[in-house]
């Protein structure tokens, strides 16, 4: 069951993760003619999530908002609601529910991680 779970979790990341780069790639593609896909992925490629300020352009922000938005819907959100509700049919403390939310965001976003530089590898390579 669990594996079934992770798998599936692993399925809706890494296609996510790959509409996202598509989406965002084309758009600057079509808007920027200038725009040098090789060079922004190797700033992506070493830290996909990172947040530095001023030291990203506009097409790593972008792609890394738009990771993190699906990341606070489905992996924040939605697991805290869930969470809080089964705490308060349980009777149970709301704390709880806070930090297992918790858990379930820091697991899902090392994983995130590490989907979305396997992604800026591969996509690299297709580059070269």
């Amino acid at each position: 069951m669990l594996k079934l779970f992770l798998n599936t979790t692993d399925s809706f990341l890494c296609s996510n993760v790959k509409n996202i780069f598509e989406k965002v790639e084309s758009g600057f593609t079509s808007e920027h003619k200038e725009f040098n896909i090789t060079k922004e992925l190797k700033n992506l490629e070493n830290d996909p999530l990172g947040c530095t300020l001023g030291n990203h352009s506009n097409f790593e922000t972008t792609v890394k908002i738009k990771i993190k938005l699906i990341l606070g819907i489905f992996f924040v959100a939605i697991p805290l609601m869930g969470f809080a509700f089964l705490a308060y049919i349980s009777s149970v403390a709301y704390t709880y529910a806070f930090v297992l939310t918790f858990v379930v965001a820091i697991l899902v976003a090392s994983r995130m991680e590490e989907i979305a530089r396997r992604y800026v590898a591969t996509r690299a390579l297709q580059t070269v």
